[in-house]
């Protein structure tokens, strides 16, 4: 089995998988999310004082600040992340793969593929969107969001990682 990352991807079958419902509820699911960031922020925004944090320390606490204007970096930036991830699942062959694509697998790995960026785009929006709530709140309260504040959005960044790369590497070396 040769390592899909060194394989040309110039070179591998160009097909398409059907999307099936589950690739259109994530694709819903995302969209949810990425407008609900930006209502959030668009709702909170006049309600900020004029400078609010922008970075938290390990404990939770407020190390740096910035202009109550970028709360809306991210949503904006969940937005662009949702736009490349779509894109890369309408040309799946210029992914990145653990398994070589060949014409038989190409179609299942792709399906994998664009599977994981689905699951991803949704794992980023409920991460931002949490991350724009500990803002929005320590910036009103004038408070640091504490520990909790910290360990929710650890939690939430480390957490999914591991599980979906190893849904997809189970099942992609399982396909390959």
């Amino acid at each position: 089995m040769a390592i899909g990352i060194f394989q040309d991807r110039f070179k591998r079958p160009r097909v398409r998988p059907e999307r099936t419902w589950f690739d259109h509820i994530l694709d819903f699911l995302t969209l949810d999310l990425v407008l609900f960031n930006l209502g959030y922020a668009i709702w909170w925004y006049p309600s900020l004082p004029a400078t609010i944090p922008t970075k938290f320390g390990s404990g939770g606490q407020v190390v740096a600040t910035g202009p109550s204007g970028t709360i809306l970096l991210l949503p904006l930036g969940g937005l662009l992340l949702a736009i490349v991830m779509r894109a890369v699942q309408r040309w799946p062959w210029m992914s990145n793969t653990i398994v070589e694509i060949t014409e038989e697998n190409a179609l299942v790995q792709y399906r994998l593929v664009n599977r994981l960026l689905g699951w991803s785009a949704v794992v980023v929006g409920v991460l931002f969107l949490v991350t724009e709530h500990q803002i929005v709140e320590s910036a009103i309260a004038g408070t640091n969001p504490g520990q909790a504040g910290f360990v929710t959005i650890l939690v939430l960044a480390l957490v999914p990682w591991p599980i979906l790369l190893g849904w997809y590497l189970w099942w992609s070396v399982k396909y390959a």
